[in-house]
């Protein structure tokens, strides 16, 4: 399977260069259109999130978190305590947060490679700032929509964590029989002598945040060039024409699986050119951003892969991970606006360029509501597991 890999791996290169040497005007649109979407949208929703994480993990949250949250992990996902901070931050932040966490306490030996696989199938989302103000505003007009797609992305992946949690043996490891506040003491002691000053910490953080960014950048841009590369030599063109006919019993229009093949590359690409087209019924629509979200393109899937390089984290695992959350994804939103968006079209009032919709009215309230999510979260969490921890 390697040498296949490779093998293509190397095509997919040959025919990149050549591309760029016969048409560079149009790979210098296409990278500077993929700058554009990373400097926009990447930057601020993102970098913040990564200084963060590195402070948090570094000052030995996930330890205590661990040590806190083990009754209510486990259940749950079949992960130990520590996970806990993987999943809230990569449920309120975006790509790639959830597998450079993952990476992270895999390093400290936190947690196991089965576990770290596992953990990464299910942290690695878009942020609702991106699902909710750059899809739901900038591209559909109806921050509603965004709603729907927000609760099936989640949803989703969520149930793909507790999925593999209950198909996995349960660990040998049992929850701790020393005193809570012996465990903490533990921890907290441990803790303070890794602190190294708060200047060591902020530089150390702020230098490994922006390595990540730019590695993002370099992603974006490379598989923007691609999807220009496939789109301007008719293979998407062809791939389309071809599922049309597979799927005329759906009655799809060509524009809609266009834009759905687009996606299967690029996140942002394939969610702007299928909002592009003005179908008769938005279910489709809708339907076809959901799947695009839940896959989350190839771009997406080399930045995590690149993250994870060197630990057991199986690129075979984590596509069918994508490709089960896509499947549950799709049934969920049409659940979803069938139960909640009767007369939905009229919503559709007003849009935003998609690169604007993250700092337009909407965009403070909606970072504001997922801070509060992800503290109410981790305070239920807290409170469930002392009630579980009483003797």
């Amino acid at each position: 399977m390697g040498s296949y890999s490779r093998l293509f791996f190397l095509i997919i290169i040959l025919f990149l260069a050549v591309f760029m040497l016969l048409n560079p005007q149009e790979t210098v649109n296409a990278a500077s259109s993929g700058f554009k979407l990373w400097f926009s949208i990447i930057v601020p929703a993102l970098l913040p999130f990564f200084i963060l994480a590195e402070l948090l993990v570094n000052l030995g949250v996930p330890r205590i978190l661990g040590i806190l949250l083990e009754p209510v992990m486990r259940p749950l996902f079949n992960l130990p305590g520590c996970s806990s901070l993987v999943v809230v931050m990569g449920f309120t932040s975006g790509f790639p947060v959830g597998a450079i966490l993952s990476k992270k306490l895999y390093d400290e030996k936190m947690i196991s490679g089965e576990e770290m696989s596992r953990l990464v199938s299910f942290t690695n989302n878009c942020s609702p700032l991106f699902i909710i103000g750059a899809v739901g505003v900038g591209m559909f007009g109806s921050p509603f929509l965004g709603y729907i797609l927000a609760l099936s992305h989640y949803l989703s992946n969520l149930i793909v964590g507790m999925f593999w949690g209950q198909r996995t043996k349960k660990p040998l490891r049992n929850i701790s029989r020393l005193p809570l506040s012996q465990e903490l003491s533990q921890a907290l002691a441990e803790a303070r002598e890794n602190y190294c000053g708060p200047g060591k910490l902020l530089s150390d953080a702020i230098k490994n945040s922006l390595n990540n960014i730019l590695a993002i950048a370099g992603f974006i841009i490379l598989f923007s060039v691609i999807t220009q590369m496939f789109s301007f030599w008719g293979i998407i063109d062809l791939l389309a024409l071809f599922l049309l006919k597979i799927l005329s019993i759906f009655n799809l229009s060509y524009e809609l699986i266009y834009g759905w093949l687009m996606g299967l590359f690029e996140i942002t690409i394939g969610a702007r050119a299928i909002t592009a087209t003005s179908p008769a019924n938005i279910l489709p629509q809708l339907l076809a951003v959901s799947s695009t979200l839940a896959w989350s393109g190839l771009s997406i899937i080399a930045q995590v892969m690149s993250i994870v390089v060197g630990t057991p984290v199986k690129l075979s695992f984590y596509l069918y991970s994508r490709l089960l959350q896509m499947s549950l994804s799709i049934l969920i939103t049409a659940i979803a606006y069938k139960l909640l968006a009767t007369g939905q079209q009229s919503v559709l009032s007003f849009s935003l360029p998609y690169n604007k919709a993250l700092y337009s009215f909407d965009a403070w309230g909606i970072s504001i509501a997922c801070l509060w999510v992800c503290f109410l979260l981790l305070a239920f969490m807290l409170a469930s597991s002392l009630y579980l921890r009483r003797p």
